[in-house]
């Protein structure tokens, strides 16, 4: 039975939105929800007003700073319903409902209908999923990106064909074009890609719909970049930055007011930043962070291995840093203790435990497995990990479903 037709998940649905309707015009109205963070805003009104993906108001001119998913997500938005952004927000609500519902018909499809209902109401109270659709960041985008590519990849597994193929490739390669990180996600779907069609009938076909649909969108980025700044640019200018960054400024201090002190004294980081404003990067100054964190890296091999297990322990850690947020530390502790605390072990002993039962799980492990070393390698922010909760919800809820039954017989 579908989700849909049951009325637990219509009441469930009605306090997942007004949560998050309510929390976003808290934010708000308190202005800690700022529209302009981080330019996606920005670029979408240049789209608009200008037709022209440009960054920062102060100095125009073009920009590949930011991926274009989430720029053209608002840009549609405000051509439609004009520029205001409680508008973003209400959209991201409802997107983001929608996503708890795709996520529940994955759980129901892998492990039945009380798995379903299980993850649903998971989905639905989750801290996080609450807390971003209420901010102008691209991962309640995003994580409805991955979730549509397992929905379509699930379907795909069970009938074999070039439409589903093509569905499934669309959706990886709208992730590429949302967050930079999935790039290297879509490598590694295209080994998975090239096992799985290998053994299929038709599986030229299927393969050939796949690949081509998600290429699509990467290519058209990539293709723009080339023309606009005659350079390749897969992803984000500001990749180098983030990388140097995370090379220089101890995990302990990252995102404190002692971070510009270790930045200020490093001088290849002086020296870049007066390139270019980040935001109106033509390429170079990314190219100069990048052989800058060559260099680091070839000076200190060791250093690097040692940083990239931190960045693996800070991606899956179960609450975050003491940081300066909008709201209490501890209750973010709490909070993330309430939920993230037991998702996490849980969904990966599922991983373990349920690894034979679908086709679907070896890909969920491909997505965390691959998703995980980009951040290793590049740098590690619990955000980004949003997204990769979807699987895990998914085989926590199914560990769920077999644990309680055989609690409730003892």
């Amino acid at each position: 039975m579908s989700l849909l037709q049951n009325k637990r998940t219509w009441v469930l649905l009605a306090l997942g939105f007004a949560l998050r309707a309510g929390y976003a015009g808290y934010v708000y109205s308190r202005h800690l929800s700022i529209s302009s963070v981080d330019e996606y805003e920005t670029i979408a009104i240049n789209l608009v007003d200008h037709g022209r993906y440009d960054g920062l108001a102060d100095k125009p001119g073009p920009t590949a700073a930011r991926e274009p998913a989430f720029p053209f997500f608002i840009a549609g938005l405000y051509s439609v319903f004009g520029k205001h952004p409680p508008v973003l927000l209400l959209a991201q609500c409802l997107l983001n409902l929608l996503t708890c519902l795709l996520i529940g018909e994955l759980a129901g499809d892998l492990f039945g209908p009380a798995a379903a209902e299980i993850v649903l109401a998971m989905t639905v109270f989750y801290p996080y999923f609450i807390f971003y659709t209420g901010y102008f960041y691209r991962e309640t985008l995003l994580c409805f990106a991955l979730t549509s590519f397992f929905f379509a990849a699930g379907r795909l597994m069970k009938q074999p064909r070039p439409a589903l193929a093509a569905a499934a490739g669309l959706c990886a390669g709208f992730c590429a074009v949302t967050l930079s990180t999935f790039f290297g996600v879509c490598l590694a779907l295209s080994a998975w890609a090239v096992f799985w069609f290998w053994r299929r009938p038709k599986g030229f076909v299927l393969a050939a719909a796949f690949f081509s649909a998600m290429a699509l969108l990467p290519a058209l980025w990539i293709g723009r970049n080339a023309l606009v700044f005659h350079r390749l640019i897969p992803g984000s200018t500001l990749g180098g930055f983030n990388l140097y960054t995370a090379l220089i400024v101890p995990e302990e201090f990252r995102g404190t007011d002692q971070e510009a002190v270790y930045e200020a004294k490093d001088p290849d980081w002086s020296r870049i930043l007066a390139m270019s404003p980040l935001m109106s990067d033509d390429g170079s100054q990314q190219a100069a962070f990048i052989s800058a964190s060559q260099s680091y890296i070839k000076a200190h091999p060791m250093g690097y291995l040692r940083h990239a297990g931190r960045q693996v322990v800070k991606l899956w850690r179960l609450y975050p840093y003491p940081r300066k947020y909008n709201h209490s530390y501890v209750w973010i502790k709490t909070l993330s203790l309430l939920s993230d605390g037991w998702i996490i072990p849980l969904g990966f002993w599922g991983l373990f435990v349920f690894r034979k039962k679908s086709p679907q799980v070896p890909l969920f492990a491909v997505v965390l497995g691959s998703a995980t070393a980009v951040y290793a390698l590049v740098s590690a922010i619990v955000r980004y990990r949003l997204p990769l909760m979807v699987p895990l919800m998914i085989l926590a809820a199914g560990v769920l479903q077999e644990w309680l039954p055989a609690r409730e017989a003892k």
